[in-house]
């Protein structure tokens, strides 16, 4: 059974959800370096998709510094990769968790707390009302892979409800459990199979198209 405590919040509370991450994880300044890399002052500008990673890797080194672990050099960014990326297998990412939960880390809490792009978008638009001169939207496929993310994330949360819920009833028994949602896009000509994240990246399967002209 997934243990359960008195534990924050995982989702709403006042504020856009940065400066309530920036609160719990003591990361000071994060919202004005956010506005500042985002238009380049001082520094070259960094994109949304940048910017989201930047945050999750303070997130996770800030989530590690609290619990006190011991962090080696490229931890976090294997930690981050892991957690989120759609090439990552299920047990990888399982055992990241398990790695990251016997560090002492509120896994739950921090998937919680990781963002997403759009998440970048919205408090520099509507919280700090900035712009810079060449704001480019997000290309479609970034939106699309951002979709996508959502659902699966939806998706996990539904399951671990009810399964829980089953667990309660005393319906189903099963102990400590992790939930992944791994999504894989077929194409039926040449067989590949891909990520939602490879497709969008390549732009294509492994379909060989002749030239016509």
């Amino acid at each position: 059974m997934r243990k359960t405590g008195t534990k924050v919040s995982r989702r709403g509370g006042r504020g856009p959800k940065i400066e309530r991450i920036a609160d719990r994880y003591g990361i000071s300044g994060l919202g004005d370096d956010i506005v500042a890399a985002w238009l380049g002052e001082g520094r070259e500008q960094r994109s949304l998709r940048e910017l989201e990673g930047d945050v999750n890797r303070r997130l996770i080194r800030a989530a590690l510094d609290e619990a006190g672990a011991h962090v080696l050099d490229g931890e976090v960014d294997n930690f981050y990769r892991l957690l989120t990326s759609d090439d990552v297998t299920a047990g990888s990412r399982t055992e990241a968790r398990n790695t990251l939960r016997e560090k002492g880390v509120d896994i739950d809490q921090l998937e919680a707390d990781i963002i997403s792009y759009q998440s970048v978008y919205n408090y520099l638009k509507r919280h700090r009302n900035v712009e810079r001169d060449t704001d480019d939207d997000e290309p479609a496929a970034e939106s699309g892979l951002n979709t996508i993310r959502k659902l699966r994330s939806r998706l996990r949360t539904v399951t671990i409800d009810v399964i829980d819920r089953l667990v309660k009833a005393q319906a189903v028994a099963i102990g400590e459990y992790e939930v992944d949602v791994d999504i894989r896009v077929t194409c039926t000509d040449c067989e590949t199979r891909l990520t939602p994240t490879a497709l969008l990246s390549s732009g294509h399967c492994n379909c060989e198209h002749e030239d016509d002209g």
